[in-house]
């Protein structure tokens, strides 16, 4: 877990990334029509954010580099989706 909070540009990234997207997310389900506050909703957005955010993380090959830190890569997935976990909690 060290090695972790010592990447921290890495985790505000994710953390960003998570938050932009869910933000995106919630606008195009509200413009849809989609976006009332209902419990399994809000749990495939978050779902939806955090794997959105691992893959954007292997496509910019961050998963590679923070593999090689001893980082597992379910960690990006868990920060990606806590910036959305938080906010689904927070807003209405």
């Amino acid at each position: 877990m060290r090695v972790l909070w010592a990447q921290t540009p890495f985790r505000n990234a994710f953390l960003v990334r998570g938050l932009l997207l869910w933000i995106a997310l919630r606008l195009a389900a509200g413009w849809a029509g989609i976006g009332d506050p209902n419990p399994l909703i809000e749990g495939w957005f978050v779902a939806i954010v955090a794997v959105a955010v691992t893959l954007d993380a292997r496509r910019r090959n961050e998963d590679l580099f923070l593999a090689n830190l001893g980082v597992p890569a379910w960690t990006i997935s868990v920060l990606g989706g806590l910036a959305a976990l938080v906010a689904e909690m927070v807003v209405p």
